[in-house]
């Protein structure tokens, strides 16, 4: 942890101050955001089965694979409020630190030191509260889901042979891939979701500490998922490859109109592949295996370079 600046000033004259920022939330609500249908506002775990009084639309922002451990900083200020509001509310405050154990991120250190287990806890977790999205979401409105990571590792396979789909073998060329996105995107695949479209939004202010002087990602990518056809076809690996040449180019066209940076674009280009992915079944391998996720993000990733 190091030491940063606030973002206002509450005291400050110039700028920011409390009252401004307060009231621009107060003219959205007063503006846009009125509306006569009354709101409910229920706290639940998104890996169990939710007992809805409705049935929802759901737009989530999920946590991403090395998340910050947000249980572990509430505790500074939860001791705190504990003792102070206690008497107040008694259920909020029944333990003495923050509950840690359902908190969907990979923490080895929450497993014993096992980062294996850390990462299982984390897709596992991740992976049933797609399940449990799907079968409480309203069928016929998409599931989105906002993401912006771009975590990349390098991997190769057992042989040490490099390999992109649709390729020969490459000695020396690593598949980069995301384990963000990876592990997103298997969870939303195995839960039955097909990804409908991609929607690049601004959501980041380029002033922002963490973009200063640095090539950090401006945009958040909204992936549009609806529930995959029960009579998804089977594919093939070179069936796979020829849909994204021909859909490919003109997907990415689109996305470029809308002025994105190249370290956003990288990331947007993942959506329309992964697009013509999800939409089968499955995808065969030449050995009659299926596909993994990492193995066709390659493509997604890559060929928009290349087109």
């Amino acid at each position: 942890m190091v030491w940063d600046f606030a973002e206002i000033n509450p005291l400050g004259s110039i700028g920011g101050t409390f009252l401004a920022s307060t009231r621009i939330v107060a003219d959205a609500f007063a503006g846009s955001l009125t509306s006569n249908v009354p709101g409910h506002v229920m706290q639940k775990d998104a890996t169990g089965a939710p007992s809805m009084r409705v049935t929802p639309v759901v737009c989530t922002d999920p946590p991403y694979y090395a998340n910050v451990g947000y249980a572990d900083l509430a505790d500074f200020f939860y001791i705190w409020l504990r003792r102070s509001l206690n008497p107040v509310y008694p259920d909020l405050f029944a333990t003495l630190l923050t509950p840690k154990a359902q908190e969907l991120i990979a923490t080895p250190y929450r497993s014993g030191g096992d980062k294996a287990k850390a990462r299982q806890f984390f897709e596992e977790g991740l992976g049933q509260a797609f399940v449990q999205m799907r079968a409480v979401s309203h069928p016929n409105y998409p599931l989105t889901v906002f993401y912006a990571f771009k975590q990349a590792e390098e991997d190769e396979d057992e042989e040490g042979v490099h390999r992109f789909p649709g390729e020969q073998d490459v000695k020396d060329e690593r598949i980069v891939a995301s384990t963000g996105w990876e592990t997103i995107l298997e969870g939303l695949l195995n839960a039955g979701f097909a990804i409908t479209g991609t929607w690049p939004m601004r959501t980041e202010r380029g002033s922002r500490s963490v973009s200063l002087g640095t090539n950090a990602l401006a945009f958040s990518i909204v992936l549009v998922c609806r529930r995959r056809s029960e009579s998804a076809t089977i594919a093939t690996r070179r069936e796979l490859i020829t849909a994204l040449k021909k859909e490919l180019p003109d997907a990415l066209k689109k996305l470029q109109y809308g002025n994105i940076a190249p370290v956003d674009l990288a990331q947007a280009a993942i959506g329309p592949g992964m697009a013509v992915f999800s939409r089968f079944a499955k995808v065969l391998e030449a050995d009659g295996t299926s596909m993994r996720v990492r193995t066709a993000l390659a493509p997604s990733t890559k060929c928009w370079t290349r087109c």
